[in-house]
């Protein structure tokens, strides 16, 4: 009974401080003393007003922030409108194979942007796999998608991103919606029409005002994509801070345009949040759902079907060209099939090219990726931990708000900060655990909720110490969900390419940057060689995910 009272008074005391420790504390100022770096030197300096109020008048800062925030319009809108149909069926309908198809559309959180932009590239290039079929479609025309290199390819690739979370989510908010309320409103005289403006949508609303502000956060913050296919012509705000900061060594410059940014994105952080907060509160319980019969319901089968053939082949074939091509000679189509661009990774061009040797570069990127995973893991279990009797508030919002904040503004931030006084090594894992401790807390923070609280106390009324409970009671319940983070905080660490670039100076080359170089110096058969080395390193980790089953916490 003493030891019971004890831990209830803990408890009690747990309650009073909201689950907060030094720990917490120690990771906000990790996290936002950078931050609070970049936004002193922009508005606190000598002139910082004048040089402020000539940025905002500046055509060129007009013009940059008109295109940021309309290709991340245009790419939100676009990733829910073609989700929207694929949604309805995975919400509405049960099908042979859903379960795996949901669990694929993780995979390109698992991809490094540097390999979307060679998907892209292979497939809508202009000797690309849709040219050949546009040709071969209209024989004797010139129809052909030039574009990839501008505003239509950066959209396009940031719809291939983003568009299978969205139908994800979507279709699983779709799938807690009661099918009674619709019943009920055809028996009472209304059309389908009616039905799914005045039931359905209004339902649906909450979660499509998350995903837009989700996705427009995200290609807003797009850096990868845009500087690759964008170059200087099209420029977001990642972009021309990179080229202010990295390129015209224009430091004051660049961190103003950071600051700017870091307060645009408040309020759009203000708005994701607001949204998140009613998409959840309206989240109901899971339904039956229908088989889709092809016999009953033919028209809507043959259409799912169309439909889902279609997605497999924008988001499966730009990546399985990529693998195809590098088994041809000089990555060409017309190729003879060849293992002598894999034998280049190992050759003087690579090292030409890349800067580094190939056995290098993998030895840097793996040693960076497990380094970052375990210190994220393990900062973000120890804080889920202790606040898993709690429920999610402005403590917790203060800790996934890294989300929001440019990567690109946190390198920079850490420069200013520190002066180099730390290793770049020490920067980088730095820089990546705070790129990767949102999401790895939140998949560790929803499993410690779901322990339950009586099966913990019991074994500590039983006399279990802290190791013993550990190993005996957590480590088996959480071991899904901690090799998923372990695989979230690797991959990011894997994709980032903008910190690297940043802090690196380019000494440090990872294969995110290797990737990189090859594609700026068109080296493009050593860039599909070593792109398929990369995808199957995704595919490692999305196992591991898949395994874990809890991308449903993401």
């Amino acid at each position: 009974m003493k030891r019971f009272s004890s831990l209830a008074r803990k408890k009690e005391r747990g309650e009073k401080r909201g689950g907060r420790s030094v720990l917490y504390y120690v990771l906000l100022c990790l996290f936002y003393l950078p931050v609070l770096s970049v936004l002193s030197r922009a508005f606190l300096g000598r002139n910082a007003w004048t040089a402020l109020l000539g940025l905002l008048s500046s055509e060129q800062t007009l013009k940059v922030l008109t295109f940021t925030t309309k290709q991340a319009l245009l790419s939100a809108l676009f990733s829910l409108l073609l989700a929207l149909p694929g949604a309805y069926f995975f919400g509405r309908y049960d099908f042979p194979g859903k379960r795996l198809l949901r669990s694929m559309m993780i995979i390109p959180f698992m991809l490094p942007g540097i390999l979307v932009v060679l998907g892209m590239v292979v497939f809508y290039g202009r000797n690309g796999f849709f040219n050949q079929l546009l040709a071969y479609l209209f024989p004797g025309r010139t129809v052909t998608f030039t574009e990839l290199y501008g505003f239509k390819g950066i959209v396009l690739a940031h719809v291939f991103y983003n568009f299978s979370f969205c139908l994800r989510m979507l279709g699983e908010r779709w799938e807690r919606l009661n099918p009674r309320l619709e019943e009920a409103s055809l028996m009472l005289g209304a059309s389908k029409f009616e039905t799914w403006f005045r039931i359905i949508l209004p339902l649906l609303l909450p979660t499509v005002g998350y995903l837009f502000t989700l996705v427009f956060l995200y290609s807003f913050l797009g850096f990868t994509v845009v500087l690759v296919l964008g170059g200087y012509l099209y420029q977001t705000f990642e972009v021309l801070i990179y080229i202010e900061y990295n390129h015209k060594l224009n430091f004051d410059r660049a961190s103003m345009l950071a600051g700017l940014q870091l307060l645009f994105l408040a309020g759009v952080l203000a708005v994701q949040n607001w949204t998140g907060r009613n998409a959840r509160r309206y989240s109901g319980e899971l339904s039956y759902l229908p088989p889709l019969s092809l016999k009953r319901h033919r028209c809507r089968a043959l259409f799912f079907l169309v439909y889902l053939v279609a997605t497999l082949l924008f988001f499966v074939l730009p990546l399985l060209l990529v693998s195809i091509r590098s088994f041809q000679q000089r990555g060409q189509a017309a190729g003879a099939w060849t293992l002598e661009n894999y034998r280049l990774l190992f050759r003087e061009e690579f090292r030409f090219a890349v800067g580094q040797r190939l056995v290098s570069v993998v030895v840097t990127s793996f040693l960076l990726a497990v380094v970052v995973a375990l210190i994220t893991v393990l900062l973000a279990d120890l804080v889920a931990k202790q606040r898993r009797r709690y429920r999610w508030d402005r403590s917790d919002l203060w800790l996934q708000l890294p989300t929001g904040v440019s990567f690109l503004t946190f390198a920079f931030g850490l420069i200013n900060l520190t002066g180099r006084a730390l290793p770049t090594w020490v920067l980088l894992i730095w820089a990546q655990v705070f790129l990767a401790f949102p999401l790895v807390y939140s998949i560790l923070r929803t499993a410690r909720r779901e322990l339950g609280e009586e099966l913990l106390e019991a074994a500590q009324l039983l006399g279990a110490t802290g190791r013993e409970l550990f190993w005996t009671a957590e480590f088996p319940l959480l071991k899904r969900a901690l090799g998923s983070a372990l695989a979230y905080g690797a991959a990011l660490s894997l994709g980032d390419l903008s910190a690297v670039l940043v802090l690196g100076q380019g000494k440090l080359v990872t294969l995110s940057v290797a990737v990189y170089r090859l594609i700026g110096h068109y080296h493009f058969p050593l860039a599909t060689a070593l792109g398929t080395v990369f995808i199957l390193l995704s595919l490692i980790l999305f196992s591991l995910v898949d395994a874990g089953k809890l991308e449903d916490h993401v």
